[in-house]
């Protein structure tokens, strides 16, 4: 049952009003205070104060502590003045007080509730601008990323651009070493002709006239110089295969290009191709077959174009018996190795081997005798191929028959 505390201490100023309020030993944390204008009540359970106002005050300026067991409330008057006592003149009017704290209870639930909707509106302009901030962030973000981006690209298109025109000199260059040679050949040819004729030839003419002596200058002796056009491949060149090896020399320019959408946020090791095959390598040969997965997932993130990847990863797969992984990544790899030319003779006999090996694993060995006859086509002196792709048509032989 609520016990009214009635013994309390109050003092006053022209502008101010003090009460003290004993809290008979309950806890600060249950203290609840309800004031509106003209009206106070303070309760901490079962206790509580109640007071009806002698005049007006402004409740937006009150205060409240707590200490030394008390409660002080200090109340500001919005008419300085007197007031020579605390309660409202007719506080012993039960109805008139009863309708003042219904009045009161009402003007402080409307003024909770525009506090809570004054709150949740700045809450809302806050989080508005905070949104706009950040999209201004992020526009600032996405121009730099895209400025960098543009950079990349400039840069790349320059590369191949200065690579075009050096592969145009050079062709350039070696026509002309050509002609100069073949020029000199001819020049050769002639000076061994004219060795060859004989000093003195017959005349059967009758008409003959005396042979008159020529005194002809000897010719200055010359130096010619030969400059040898730089090759990549270890064939000789052919004009039929120009187009395709310089086709296969702009892919693997562009292969080792990393890809701009990933390499903004990554360290110089992170983006560097031979260090992470360098890294893969390590996992590989130590068993970690896992690691060195992960190491080569990231670097055809980067480095999306690059078949050497692939098939490197295809055999990380077929060490851990996926085989499926193994086929996708291998036939991924005779995809970039297109246009066949011999500087990656090697890769393309080492694909077909791989996935052959993986499609028997699978039992598919019709399909991986496929692969063994295409590598044994680019390498017809390799044994080991020879006795692989036999071993499978024996296999395959004999399953017929039994079925």
């Amino acid at each position: 049952m609520p016990v009214i505390v009635r013994d309390i201490n109050w003092e006053e100023t022209d502008a101010n009003l003090v009460l003290h309020i004993p809290m008979k030993g309950a806890k600060a944390n249950k203290l609840d205070v309800l004031s509106s204008d003209q009206y106070l009540k303070v309760s901490f359970p079962p206790f509580f104060y109640e007071v009806f106002l002698y005049d007006l005050i402004d409740d937006d300026k009150s205060k409240i502590i707590v200490q030394n067991g008390f409660v002080e409330v200090t109340l500001t008057k919005q008419i300085p003045r007197k007031w020579n006592q605390l309660a409202h003149v007719q506080s012993d009017d039960k109805e008139l007080m009863k309708n003042l704290r219904e009045e009161a209870l009402n003007q402080i639930a409307l003024k909770q509730k525009q506090r809570i909707e004054a709150n949740s509106s700045l809450l809302n302009t806050n989080k508005r601008e905070a949104v706009r901030e950040q999209m201004k962030l992020d526009e600032v973000e996405r121009s730099r990323i895209d400025m960098i981006k543009k950079n990349e690209r400039d840069k790349a298109s320059e590369e191949m651009k200065q690579f075009e025109e050096n592969q145009k000199i050079q062709r350039q260059l070696a026509i002309h070493n050509h002609i100069k040679s073949n020029e000199t050949q001819s020049h050769e040819t002639i000076q061994e002709n004219e060795k060859k004729k004989p000093i003195f030839e017959e005349n059967t003419s009758t008409n003959s006239l005396p042979e008159s002596k020529v005194n002809a200058p000897l010719r200055e002796t010359g130096r010619i110089a030969v400059n040898f056009t730089s090759r990549v491949f270890p064939t000789p060149l052919r004009e039929s295969q120009t187009d395709i090896e310089e086709q296969w020399l702009r892919q693997q320019m562009e292969s080792r290009q990393a890809s701009t959408d990933l390499q903004l946020d990554l360290s110089d090791n992170e983006k560097d191709i031979d260090y992470l095959k360098s890294k893969a390598n390590q996992f590989f040969q130590q068993g970690n077959f896992q690691s060195a997965i992960g190491v080569y997932n990231h670097a055809i993130r980067v480095f999306p174009k690059m078949a050497i990847l692939y098939l490197n990863r295809g055999a990380c797969h077929f060490q851990v018996r996926n085989m499926m992984k193994c086929v996708e990544d291998c036939s991924r790899a005779l995809e970039l190795l297109d246009p066949p030319v011999p500087d990656n003779l090697i890769q393309r006999i080492k694909a077909h081997v791989r996935r052959g090996t993986a499609f028997c694993e699978l039992e598919l060995y019709a399909e991986g005798l496929l692969d063994y006859e295409a590598a044994l086509k680019l390498s017809p002196d390799d044994e080991k191929i020879k006795e692989d792709a036999q071993r499978i048509r024996n296999f395959l032989e004999r399953n017929q028959d039994f079925s």
